[in-house]
């Protein structure tokens, strides 16, 4: 029976409130999506989290897997999806209760899944990350189309947002732009390409270029830079709706702002190639929108 059916039927004002209290909670549920604390916490990634060797990745995910049992209490699963879309989809299902995205496939998942939020940001150095394109200071190379079938380089290890930055400056497949991608295994090596002339650019993050920098100051004076992007939103660990409970979110949300503070989660940071993870700033939403606007997701079958 309906609470509109026993509003309208008489002598039934003996059990009406509660019946009423009974509908307003079932309601109040229903509309908050509370849900009981989960047995095992089941967390998805859009591809590797480490970008490093299979060795690393497993490694990595052990040292997450036992940090987040130490500071939730929760068992838990960790699996990689075949990419954003599918994660995005799976937690909207309800099949994840997390997951963990690039900052760009997250912009572009939260273009379809509106109810997809971040729950923390897990940065390197810089919270929003930029990506830097640099050639040799006495080069004639003064802007990025100068760089038209030339060879560059870049670290086999570079996060997904330099991929995404070259896409869009190219305008096409940067294979098809340049006369050759060089992997270079570190920042490192593929900024003394560039300084050594083997290479007419490297392309990096912005805090590696800050790094080499302070590593060998001599070196980056023959650097300059050609051309950097907007910032990028870094990773960040998400959730939809309210597929996870609030306390358990407060907890891993509590737990991952301190792990830089603790020695497991610096070592797990470490693996992860991260120097922390913060809460989320007010000016995030505006980084995601530029992000979108500047940067479509690519298609399908890409």
């Amino acid at each position: 029976m309906t609470c509109r059916e026993l509003l309208m039927r008489p002598g039934r004002w003996a059990i009406l409130v509660p019946f009423v209290l009974g509908c307003w909670l079932m309601i109040q549920q229903e509309a908050t999506g509370r849900q009981g604390k989960p047995k095992v916490l089941l967390i998805g990634t859009s591809g590797t989290l480490s970008s490093g060797s299979p060795s690393r990745e497993k490694a990595a995910l052990k040292k997450l897997k036992s940090f987040i049992k130490e500071e939730t209490g929760l068992d838990n699963k960790i699996f990689r999806q075949k990419n954003w879309r599918e994660l995005a989809k799976k937690m909207a299902d309800g099949k994840l209760h997390l997951g963990v995205f690039q900052g760009d496939e997250f912009a572009w998942a939260r273009q379809k899944h509106a109810k997809l939020e971040p729950l923390t940001l897990g940065v390197n150095v810089d919270r929003y990350p930029v990506a830097s394109v640099v050639t040799r200071r006495d080069s004639k190379i003064t802007r990025f189309a100068d760089l038209r079938g030339k060879t560059i380089t870049m670290p086999s290890s570079s996060p997904r947002f330099l991929r995404t930055f070259l896409d869009h400056q190219c305008g096409k497949k940067p294979e098809d732009y340049f006369s050759k991608i060089k992997q270079q295994e570190n920042v490192e090596d593929a900024l003394d390409d560039a300084v050594d002339g083997v290479v007419a650019a490297a392309v990096v993050e912005r805090a590696s270029l800050e790094a080499y920098r302070r590593r060998k100051p001599g070196r980056f004076k023959q650097l300059k830079e050609v051309v950097r992007s907007q910032p990028f939103p870094p990773v960040i660990i998400a959730y939809y709706d309210n597929a996870l409970d609030e306390s358990s979110r407060r907890r891993f949300r509590t737990g991952l702002l301190g792990a830089s503070r603790k020695e497991r989660g610096r070592m797990m940071l470490t693996l992860f190639r991260l120097t922390g993870f913060e809460a989320v700033p007010a000016d995030f939403s505006k980084v995601v929108a530029r992000t979108q606007k500047t940067y479509p997701p690519p298609r399908k079958d890409e």
